[in-house]
């Protein structure tokens, strides 16, 4: 807990095990073991202790509700727990021959029971879309139901009697609900929701209009109240402290405090997992925050992942009730060490200042409701009751792996405009991930509202309309947050719980007129180390580089996220893949990588496909595909141990990645994979699709051709000789399949050429004119590029890689549609997620289902920055740069380019420029590596060098130099 302003945590629990020394006379739940007490957590200690959400007890009531089936059905979920996985649904169907009531049973996440009910006599054909009301009675287990006021259902269930209520609607349904009401036997109103316009979703999903709830494609359970809530208890320590280490994990998002201080620096803390398989917990030194006395313990706690909405699927996806673990391991200078477990005799309160967090639509804080001291000992304020024990995940906690969520970084406005009297609007100049900071003085009860977007429309207010995502009517990230002053003085706003992507935050409520000195941009994510730098001569291409490296910033949160803003922000693995070599050039993601990865096997199917996105959760499990999305489960560990050096990965993924290419080639006939394997085919590619089937067997081969490299790196030869015969197989299949006797590939795209140039599919001998009609293409195109998220990767790879370096420039240097330079020239500053984000024509591209302003996905372009404009190339016989190449390409416009990369061996550096027709190289190679040095020129006699280098035999007009560690340069006349 930040000191400044207290946090308030909606139904969360939280299972606290204290391990301290205490009195003779222990609380309630505490346990004493000797000096040799074993380090570390136990696991198997404690309640998951919080505030229950009152809907969670409904027992018998009455729903009733008019909908409208809009396609295909409506669905009633009703006494239901776990997020919906446990509930009873009733649906009015009408799809078949006559409209049915559809009564299904569902129990961990799977339909365990339907029973199908004829209403054909009270819906008639002409009404199958017209209003009707539902009534559903639940009175012990006897469940009676009623279509406009005709009993039409009575039947007799007894898997649960207790839970909340909402509505579901399949990807191909959709319908509408309107005055809605629950109510227990007695009459007394429980919920009365006629949902009307304006009015705030009290339902974890769909859109309310003029018609009343929209919902398609997705569950809308009742949001639970309670998320916010404080725990609270106090102790005593009698004797002095050697060390204390804390240990804590959430189902939702957690912040502790002891004695008022918080606990460590790390946000969104344990981070994004799918909670059913795995949950992380963290580990801090609390040494210095503890000593003889008293002591208290506060948590702040709020959905998060778990409870809050995910992507566009509403609420609740893992569970309603967040929970919160830890431990405190305190040893004494005696070396004996006491444990304390949370128990029912902690303290909850829903009174504080937080009154509701979500990832995606904000946080409201209000300061009024502030409770001086409630982490502190001593403390007696109101409104605190004992917590609710509620069943939590023990078992499924793991250590954290990878780097926490932090705040990495401040921006300053660079101005602020009125567009609208009372409405500012502050510019950061730089699209970000985070929240801002405000501060303001004003009369208590005012509320100062912060509105963050991407973009601003031409009248200068903010566009909104990309923040939306999922089936029609689509969910919208509302992105708002909310402070409400206690009066008395300047006050400063942070928020905690929430996170958003933005350049743009519109301030209205704000008492008198702000200044850019008023707010903050405080920028978040993943605090994975910096490694890698580049520059060069060309603003533009230095532009292109800071959009790349800050899409790679706002999209490492917990999970590599497709985009920063709307009701996304998933585990997107096609993404992660295609970016992967990039995000390793600038940033140490080995233990990033290694948290993700087990996500990805988390996500696995029993047959072994790996899910599309990661985590997964149960509305979507299951859904995975290849033609680069699951296939990341194979890039990534291949990714990490070239980047690093380090097989680990590698090996603990093993079993999994195999699992994998077998049901590939289950999948597949005669080795070519079906185009339901690739839906997503070269996704975002402009007018010039390629054939689904072919992106994915393609993607087949070059998974058998890493698991041969990784095979033979960690003792697998047999293993290793099987993929390699696998790839040659498959590549003679998608030969026989794909490449016409002319030597063209099939769909005739550029994405095609370049996989079957850069996985090697061709002959040897159709290379060069494939190459050939990839350069055609591009020249047809108007030298623009056509590729989608697939072919961007490696379409300038494959061009430098066949001779057409200049070409390669000439798309890098292009600033028409479609190109990088064409967004930076529309003010991106980040990579965007369609080529015409801001159409050619001006306005923004009406498809706001996909229109984000940061995807950092065609920024893959940047590992090629490296390899060629810098020339930092590895070798991938040597992982982790122990061997590596340096061999700039200059061209374009560039007259100078420099890179660096903190390798495992140290830091390598490679720079150039030219003065007139003299080439200037300055390389260092660090000390445990090998590198060979590329001069381009035909003879050493032409070349001026030093630092020890002895040239080699010139080769393809440039010169080697085999060199270890040192600093050298070289000169020498191009041109």
């Amino acid at each position: 807990m930040r000191p400044r302003r207290g946090h308030r945590v909606l139904s969360v629990a939280l299972f606290f095990l204290l391990a301290v020394s205490l009195p003779p006379a222990l609380p309630a739940g505490a346990s004493t073991t000797g000096p040799r007490a074993a380090a570390g957590p136990d696991l198997g200690q404690g309640d998951w202790v919080g505030v229950d959400a009152a809907d969670a007890h409904w027992s018998d009531y009455t729903v009733d509700v008019d909908l409208t089936v809009v396609k295909e059905a409506a669905s009633v979920y009703f006494r239901a727990r776990s997020g919906g996985a446990d509930s009873y649904m009733w649906q009015i169907n009408v799809t078949g021959a006559e409209p049915v009531l559809k009564k299904h049973v569902w129990a961990g996440g799977n339909v365990s029971q339907v029973t199908e009910t004829p209403i054909g006599d009270v819906i008639g054909p002409d009404a199958l879309h017209s209003s009707h009301h539902l009534r559903i009675t639940a009175d012990g287990g006897t469940i009676t139901t009623s279509v406009d006021g005709v009993a039409v259902d009575t039947a007799q269930e007894s898997a649960y009697a207790t839970g909340t209520i909402g509505f579901r609607e399949s990807p191909t349904e959709e319908a509408t609900y309107r005055d809605l009401t629950v109510t227990a036997p007695d009459g007394t109103g429980l919920l009365d929701d006629p949902f009307t316009t304006g009015e705030p979703n009290a339902f974890g999903a769909g859109t309310i209009g003029a018609d009343g709830l929209d919902l398609a494609g997705a569950s809308a359970l009742l949001k639970p109240g309670n998320q916010t809530p404080r725990l609270r208890t106090e102790f005593t320590l009698p004797k002095k402290v050697a060390a204390a280490r804390l240990y804590a994990s959430a189902q939702g998002i957690y912040e502790m405090s002891i004695d008022g201080r918080r606990v460590g620096d790390d946000l969104f803390a344990p981070g994004w997992t799918n909670y059913s398989d795995q949950v992380q917990y963290q580990s801090y030194d609390v040494t210095d925050l503890l000593g003889r006395g008293a002591h208290a313990i506060g948590a702040q706690l709020a959905p998060g992942w778990y409870a809050g909405d995910v992507g566009w699927f509403g609420t609740g996806q893992y569970g309603t009730t967040p929970a919160l673990w830890a431990q405190l391991r305190v040893t004494y200078t005696d070396g004996t060490v006491r444990t304390l477990d949370t128990d029912g005799s902690w303290q909850a309160s829903t009174g504080g200042p937080v009154t509701s967090a979500d990832n995606y639509m904000g946080e409201s804080y209000d300061a009024r409701r502030e409770q001086s001291g409630w982490a502190e000992p001593g403390f007696t304020g109101a409104g605190w009751a004992p917590v609710d024990v509620q069943p939590g995940l023990a078992s499924k906690a793991v250590p954290q792996i990878g780097p926490p969520v932090r705040v990495t970084g401040t921006v300053r406005p660079v101005r602020v405009t009125e567009p609208a009297p009372g409405t500012y609007v502050f510019d950061l100049g730089q699209d970000i991930s985070g929240v801002v900071r405000v501060r303001v003085r004003g009369p208590a009860g005012t509320t100062v509202t912060l509105r963050h977007a991407q973009a601003i429309n031409p009248d200068g207010t903010l566009y909104t309309d990309n923040l939306a995502a999922g089936p029609a009517p689509y969910l919208t990230a509302a992105q708002q947050d909310t402070y409400t002053l206690r009066g008395g003085g300047t006050e400063t706003f942070q928020p905690d719980f929430t996170y958003h992507g933005f350049r743009y935050v519109a301030v209205t409520g704000y008492p008198g007129t702000p200044t850019p000195a008023d707010l903050t941009g405080i920028v978040e994510g993943t605090d994975a180390p910096v490694i890698g730098a580049f520059s060069t001569s060309d603003a533009l291409v230095n532009q292109l580089q800071s959009n790349i490296t800050w899409s790679e910033r706002d999209n490492l949160f917990s999970v590599p996220t497709d985009t920063n803003a709307r009701t996304e922000r998933l585990g997107w693995a096609g993404d992660a893949d295609f970016f992967a070599p990039t995000a390793a050039f600038n940033r140490d993601l080995d233990g990033f990588y290694a948290k993700w990865e087990r996500d990805l096997i988390d996500s696995q199917t029993p047959q072994g496909i790996f899910d599309n996105v990661a985590p997964t959760w149960p509305a979507v499990a299951g859904s995975g595909y290849g033609g680069g999305w699951g296939d990341a489960g194979v890039v990534i560990p291949y990714t990490a141990w070239q980047s690093y050096g380090d097989t680990a990965l590698v090996r603990s993924s093993y079993p999994a990645m195999r699992k994998y290419l077998a049901a590939m080639e289950a999948a597949s006939t005669d080795l070519i994979l079906p185009a339901s394997f690739a839906p997503a085919g070269d996704w975002m590619n402009v007018d010039q699709p390629t054939p689904a089937d072919l992106i994915a067997t393609a993607y087949f081969a070059y998974d058998a051709s890493l698991m041969a490299r990784m095979s033979a790196a960690i003792g697998r030869d047999a293993d290793a000789a099987g993929y390699r015969a696998l790839f040659t197989r498959i590549a003679s299949a998608w030969d026989a399949t794909y490449l016409a006797a002319d030597g063209s590939i099939a769909g005739n795209s550029e994405t095609g050429y370049v996989l079957a140039l850069h996985l090697g599919l061709l002959p040897e001998g159709l290379r060069a004119q494939a190459a050939g009609r990839l350069v055609g293409l591009v020249h047809a195109g108007g030298d623009h590029l056509a590729t989608g998220f697939v072919g961007t990767q490696w379409l300038l790879p494959v061009l430098s890689a066949t001779g057409h370096t200049d070409v390669a420039y000439t798309l890098l240097e292009q600033t028409g549609y479609p190109s990088w330079g064409y967004e930076i020239a529309h003010g991106a500053t980040t990579v965007w997620e369609r080529w015409d984000g801001i159409l050619p024509g001006g306005g923004f591209n009406p498809n706001v289902n996909g229109n984000s302003f940061n995807h950092a996905v065609d920024g893959a372009v940047g590992s090629w920055m490296y390899t060629t404009i810098a020339g930092i190339v590895p070798d991938p016989a040597h992982p982790g740069y122990a061997r590596f190449s340096v061999r700039p390409q200059p061209g374009g416009g560039l007259t100078r380019a420099r890179a660096s990369l903190r390798s495992p061996h140290g830091t390598i550096s490679s720079s150039w420029h030219l003065t007139g027709k003299q080439l200037v190289m300055d390389v260092v190679v660090p000390h445990g590596s090998t590198a060979v040095i590329s001069v381009p020129s035909p003879s050493p006699s032409g070349i001026t060098a030093t630092g020890g280098a002895h040239a080699g035999t010139p080769a393809d007009g440039a010169t080697p130099y085999t060199v270890t560690g040192g600093h050298y340069t070289f000169r020498t006349a191009v041109g």
